[in-house]
């Protein structure tokens, strides 16, 4: 029973931002990746909030196992995750919490979520999608930083015939607090580009080159029936400046 519940909480965990997105305005594109490895980057204005939602979108050279990987190595966000000062996987409440706190642009303060996060993948094409909301109930706001009352984010891991992993990266914030209309734009800009180029140089690490989903820094529910896309047998090539 149990178990039948954890992966009812992963359906409809990937439900949810669908929904969202179904009942708010249509996604913008802002920018075009130019060839494979380039990035892509649409904007969505949200009713009553200054900083707009963002998804970027990028063909990555890494399976989709080597990406979980980062995901999971939490205390390395602020490497990678756009304004990310501090990341912290809190097991002391429960295996799937991290407290994930981002550095504000001047004027604007520190701002600061507790996290939740389930994984889920699709039977019939193998597209795994890692799905986080905030969870502010599970943690006192914190001295000199804004608690964020909503954030919502989302990781979509779609496995390429290559061994490539189409990554699409989605999120929504409402920020708290006031917001100037030239930070939400840098944000809504600079965010889903910068996290997606620097996720890419963290990746080659060798760290992360893990070809078995116990070797994962933490198991979310249910990884362990997931199926993941594999290297291209070819082995790694050079493709533009990106280790294939």
């Amino acid at each position: 029973m149990a178990r039948l519940f954890s992966r009812l909480l992963c359906v409809l965990a990937l439900m949810l931002p669908a929904l969202a997105a179904a009942s708010t305005e249509e996604w913008t594109q802002t920018r075009s990746g130019e060839f494979r490895g380039d990035i892509s980057v649409w904007t969505r204005d949200i009713p009553g909030q200054s900083l707009k939602a963002f998804r970027g979108r990028v063909d990555m050279p890494y399976t989709q196992l080597e990406i979980l990987a980062a995901l999971a190595d939490i205390d390395q966000f602020p490497a990678w995750v756009f304004q990310c000062r501090e990341a912290a996987h809190r097991t002391d409440i429960d295996d799937d919490v991290v407290y994930i706190r981002i550095k504000g642009i001047w004027p604007v303060n520190d701002r600061d979520a507790i996290t939740r996060t389930r994984i889920s993948q699709l039977p019939d094409n193998g597209t795994i999608s890692i799905h986080t909301w905030a969870d502010n109930a599970l943690l006192p706001e914190q001295k000199d930083t804004v608690r964020m009352p909503q954030l919502e984010n989302l990781f979509i891991l779609a496995p390429q015939k290559d061994g490539w992993t189409r990554v699409t990266f989605q999120t929504f914030a409402n920020p708290g607090g006031y917001i100037p209309f030239w930070v939400a734009n840098l944000v809504t800009t600079r965010a889903p580009l910068d996290t997606l180029n620097d996720l890419r140089e963290h990746l080659k690490d060798k760290k992360y080159h893990i070809d078995d989903y116990r070797e994962l820094p933490f198991l979310l529910p249910g990884i362990e029936t997931m199926v993941f896309n594999q290297p291209n047998p070819r082995g790694r090539i050079r493709y533009r400046g990106l280790d294939q």
